[in-house]
């Protein structure tokens, strides 16, 4: 169902518009009637509650168990399109993006130098602004400096820190867009002085850019952005096309085909390394009854993007799910409430 995609969304203006759209019937409907019955209590149903002492070992244990995927058949689906995109370049990318993302695209790389600062919200311009800084600062403090050392008479040694030359950075896009994620792949890469910062994501409908995606990049000194996403973008940036430069080291986290792509990649010819493969993003919170549910709810709102588990004493059950349902727009936490009842 169209209201589903809400589970992966904070704010409309971060759903790609024929989605946003789609929404505004929902809303219109059945939305203004299940509204109108929401009381106190409801809340609780936005997110699932486990009480641990309930539950038998099968249960805990069937809780915690990690989805796993199996690779053997993405493989195979994956590396035809890693031969197309190395023999064709740029005529490849653009016939999955448009079998895939349905865009049919006139090129495939964009220059960021040359495009317009995209206009933004105040609030929502200031919100990057002081993730970009929060961001910088905490990289800055990790960069390496130069250390030299006398191990004996006239012999000394050196430890020379040099940044990569070119850098590709994946950033998903799908129902949802993240500009966080292109800020956290590529403020580290400015902070390092990569020369060539290569960053792919879908498109839009329209063959655009999101514009929030695009004033992250341009903030954070991206230098080629890559309208695609999937396998495509990865093996393009694993072995360069007409337009879109080759890169030594890929980053970024993506779905299973993205992962497949990066982990055939890095054993290739295309002599391309990657920064892992990415798997489920968990955060576990160890908390009693006088633990404060807001300080809890902050640090479960921290990977709300994923589906998460909540195993709450009742103590202060209520307490956390409302201060997590407060603390987000109206539309995302009612998409877990519909989540849960469907």
């Amino acid at each position: 169902m169209d209201a589903q995609l809400l589970s992966f969304n904070r704010i409309n203006c971060f759903l790609k518009p024929h989605i946003s759209r789609s929404l505004q019937t929902v809303r219109s409907t059945k939305f203004n009637q299940f509204v109108a019955g929401l009381n106190c209590s409801r809340i609780k149903c936005s997110m699932k509650s486990y009480s641990l002492s309930e539950l038998t070992p099968t249960e805990v244990e069937s809780l915690k168990a990690r989805p796993r995927i199996d690779f053997s058949s993405i493989f195979g689906m994956v590396n035809p399109i890693i031969d197309d995109v190395r023999n064709k370049g740029d005529a490849a990318v653009k016939d999955y993006t448009a079998k895939f993302d349905k865009v049919n695209l006139d090129k495939i790389v964009d220059n960021v130098a040359d495009l317009p600062d995209p206009e933004l919200d105040t609030t929502i311009r200031e919100a990057f602004d002081v993730a970009y800084d929060n961001i910088y600062a905490f990289h800055l403090a990790q960069k390496s400096v130069e250390k030299s050392v006398e191990n004996m008479k006239g012999v000394r040694c050196k430890r020379v820190p040099r940044s990569i030359g070119s850098v590709g950075l994946y950033v998903p896009g799908g129902t949802a867009v993240l500009p966080s994620t292109a800020l956290m792949l590529s403020v580290p890469a400015q902070i390092a002085g990569c020369k060539t910062v290569v960053l792919a994501t879908p498109p839009s409908r329209d063959g655009s850019i999101c514009k929030e995606v695009l004033y992250c990049a341009k903030k954070a000194g991206v230098t080629h952005i890559l309208k695609a996403g999937g396998a495509q973008a990865i093996s393009a940036m694993a072995w360069g096309t007409e337009s879109c430069p080759k890169v030594e080291k890929i980053f970024g986290p993506g779905n299973q085909f993205v992962t497949a792509a990066k982990m055939i990649l890095q054993n290739s010819e295309a002599m391309v390394s990657i920064d892992m493969p990415a798997g489920p993003s968990e955060v576990l919170v160890i908390a009693d009854k006088y633990a404060s549910p807001v300080h809890i709810a902050a640090d479960l709102l921290s990977q709300v993007f994923p589906q998460f588990k909540l195993f709450f004493n009742d103590l202060w059950n209520v307490d956390v799910v409302n201060f997590c349902s407060s603390s987000l727009p109206f539309p995302f936490w009612f998409s877990f409430s519909l989540m849960s009842a469907l």
